[in-house]
């Protein structure tokens, strides 16, 4: 029955698959249609099949792609004695025409793989040069792609990039990319969604007029260099140019744009911070206000004070889902903690799901009373920056305080102190309350012993525990990938 299947239902039940190769391969043996549906799916990227020092993998795959390259390119390559005599026959499929993804580092690696006999030859410069440039100019000719990281040669140029660009959904770049690479990419692609601008060192002009030529970006990423503060006019007036739809904004390293500009940001649902450098004017980053911010991660700032971010987090209205620190500037006062907690249990707040919290046992009242109010709380982060925190005092906390019957996750970060009967009694109250599964992370200073370890088997057993780990960052958790939608 399902041979008989029309080609689209086929592609679509597919590219469920499309990470599991083993599965798709086997589905090019069924018949002759299965075997159409799928070699596209599985040479849309390649690469990202790669195992590490797979050599196999890239004799195979370095063979195929040079079975593709057209006559002319061929005898160009066996005159510069670059490659030997190719076979005549055609392939079975045009497989660089299914090519979605391509990287430097993917035709660094065909050279590599292609040229390791000549790895002595004076010529080698000119020659890998020479084969990098006849394989872009294929992938040019031929693919139509969806996801490219930008070389240092001027792809524009090459004959067929406008077809094959047209399509760009994501761009990887740096700054540091000659001006008229951008602007050559300008004329053809006007329909990038997410942008990776890696490094974002200087105030690229042809970088900004890419930006402004695109009609829906989404998503952008800078990298500026860590530790500096860098303001980029002329890519931030580019950005305003498409606040309209950029819903993710993510900087690292700096925030490289002034916080007047960040401020235009109207329709902006993610706010990714990794900063080393110092925010130019905090007053006014402070005041943003976006109206429809729904994720504050921030996963390093070490400079901006704890009320600076309390603040920022004050003026939004009430659409944050989720507000995700890591450990580093926290709260000086017992006084600044209280104060965040009674601006979080606001009632514009209670959109909640995902919130780091820190404790301090003079404001345990307020993390009562934020536990009480959010009934759509599923993650809770709590960090404490004193020495040997009880924890035994937080397990009583969130039995009595009826903890949102929602919640899953629970990550206690810093250094916390409780035993294994502490433990036992938490989660045996958690299992007689009825609520959900717990997956439960804990600080890599937590000393985890044999006994710790036999009794969280056993309550995983009893499908009370859902996960355990020890983690320092919870974004880097593969069992909770599911948070991290954005």
């Amino acid at each position: 029955m399902a041979s008989n299947l029309p080609v689209d239902c086929l592609d679509q039940i597919f590219k469920y698959l499309d990470d599991d190769v083993k599965a798709l391969r086997s589905c090019l043996l069924v018949n002759r249609k299965w075997c159409q549906t799928v070699v596209p799916i599985l040479w849309s990227n390649p690469w990202k099949f790669e195992k590490q020092s797979d050599c196999e993998f890239w004799t195979a795959i370095t063979a195929t792609i040079l079975l593709c390259l057209p006559k002319e390119s061929q005898d160009l390559l066996r005159r510069n004695n670059i490659i030997k005599s190719i076979s005549n026959s055609p392939t079975t499929f045009e497989y660089v025409r299914y090519f979605q993804y391509l990287s430097p580092e993917a035709i660094e690696q065909l050279t590599r793989e292609h040229l390791t006999d000549n790895s002595v030859d004076p010529h080698r410069g000119y020659k890998d040069q020479l084969f990098e440039q006849e394989i872009y100019k294929l992938f040019m000719s031929r693919s139509s792609l969806k996801h490219l990281v930008l070389p240092k040669v001027p792809l524009s140029y090459c004959p067929g990039s406008t077809t094959c660009l047209q399509k760009l959904r994501e761009l990887v770049c740096g700054s540091d990319n000659s001006p008229e690479f951008f602007y050559g990419l300008a004329q053809i692609c006007r329909h990038i969604q997410r942008l990776v601008v890696d490094p974002c060192h200087d105030d690229n002009a042809g970088l900004a007029s890419l930006i402004e030529f695109q009609t829906g970006l989404k998503y952008v990423e800078l990298q500026a260099p860590d530790g500096q503060v860098n303001e980029y006019p002329r890519i931030g007036q580019a950005l305003i140019s498409q606040a309209h739809s950029i819903s993710i904004l993510y900087f690292h390293g700096s925030l490289c744009i002034r916080p007047t500009v960040l401020a235009e940001f109207i329709n902006l649902k993610n706010l990714k911070l990794f900063i080393s450098g110092e925010i130019s004017n905090l007053s006014q980053f402070a005041t943003t206000i976006f109206p429809k911010l729904e994720v504050l991660d921030i996963f390093w700032d070490e400079h901006t004070p704890f009320d600076i971010f309390t603040q920022f987090i004050e003026n939004t209205q009430g659409t944050l889902s989720r507000i995700y620190w890591n450990t580093d500037c926290p709260p000086n006062k017992p006084e600044e903690i209280r104060y965040y907690l009674d601006v979080i249990s606001r009632p514009k707040f209670t959109n909640l799901k995902f919130v780091t919290i820190w404790w301090n046992c003079l404001a345990t009242e307020k993390l009562m009373k934020f536990l009480t109010i959010h009934p759509h709380l599923q993650a809770l982060k709590i960090y404490t920056f004193t020495s040997k925190a009880n924890g035994k005092e937080l397990f009583d906390l969130l039995i009595r305080a009826n903890s949102p019957h929602s919640l899953k996750v629970l990550n206690l970060d810093g250094d916390w102190q409780f035993t294994n009967e502490d433990l036992e009694e938490f989660l045996d109250s958690w299992k007689s309350t009825g609520r959900n599964p717990l997956s439960f992370y804990i600080s890599f200073k937590y000393n985890i012993t044999p006994h710790f370890e036999t009794i969280i088997q056993r309550y995983r057993e009893e499908g009370i525990l859902k996960d355990f780990q020890s983690a320092e960052f919870l974004d880097e958790v593969e069992s909770l990938n599911y948070l991290w939608k954005y």
